[in-house]
């Protein structure tokens, strides 16, 4: 029965999280659920990977990129506001619970950590676009008010963008080989003007010799890539 299959619909939501009190990457409690009156039609997903390509004037060929890190995942979606369902059909309450998303809550700012609280996207098992994020844009547009001025409907315009954190084995300051990096070498570059700009002191070229395997560390080939020591290599 039509009845029936309505009942058993999935109604997707917005979990709304305090956001961490000491600045980790973990959310705090739950503050409240957004129930969405009306699924969204449409959802679009961007994740992107960001890549540096290094450019030299006397190459014949061009550089091999440089993967340089993994950019958060965007979702976008509008959702229908209607306040039908309500006594006075005013929709005021509900946008104002989804524009508090992008202000810090008292209780951040009384710890002198001030933060909009943390929110994830939920509709069934669409595991995908379920992620911690912040609410990035929103923009509401009234579209049918009362006689009296009330706002009756609103097409609220939603962005979110993925909070994201460390990936396991992957701190930047952990001395594994996934924390070394690459630089592209251009025309006028040492192995020692390479150590004082990358690592912060030209004594490091003997490391950077050492890794690379150089037996002439005075003979750098514009366009070919040398890979850094991570911060604790020894």
């Amino acid at each position: 029965m039509p009845g029936e299959s309505l009942d058993k619909m999935v109604r997707a939501s917005l979990e709304v999280y305090a956001p961490p009190s000491n600045g980790g990457t973990d959310p705090g409690v739950g503050v409240d659920t957004i129930h969405l009156q009306f699924n969204p039609a449409e959802l679009a997903l961007v994740k992107e990977a960001a890549w540096t390509r290094h450019h030299v004037r006397s190459a014949p060929r061009t550089a091999v990129p440089e993967f340089t890190g993994s950019l958060p995942r965007v979702l976008a979606m509008t959702v229908l506001l209607d306040g039908a369902d309500q006594r006075g059909g005013s929709v005021d309450a509900r946008v104002t619970k989804l524009l508090e998303c992008c202000a810090p809550t008292e209780n951040s700012i009384d710890a002198d950590q001030p933060s909009p609280p943390w929110v994830r996207f939920c509709w069934g098992d669409f595991a995908s676009v379920s992620f911690l994020a912040y609410l990035r844009t929103l923009q509401a547009t009234y579209t049918r008010f009362s006689s009296q001025g009330s706002p009756q409907r609103a097409v609220c315009a939603i962005k979110l963008e993925e909070i994201g954190g460390a990936t396991k084995g992957q701190n930047p300051t952990s001395g594994s080989p996934s924390s070394r990096r690459a630089r592209t070498v251009v025309a006028g570059d040492s192995l020692q003007s390479i150590a004082y700009q990358e690592l912060g002191g030209a004594a490091a070229w003997r490391a950077v010799a050492e890794l690379n395997g150089l037996s002439d560390p005075w003979r750098l080939l514009p366009g070919t890539q040398v890979l850094l020591p991570g911060r604790h290599d020894d």
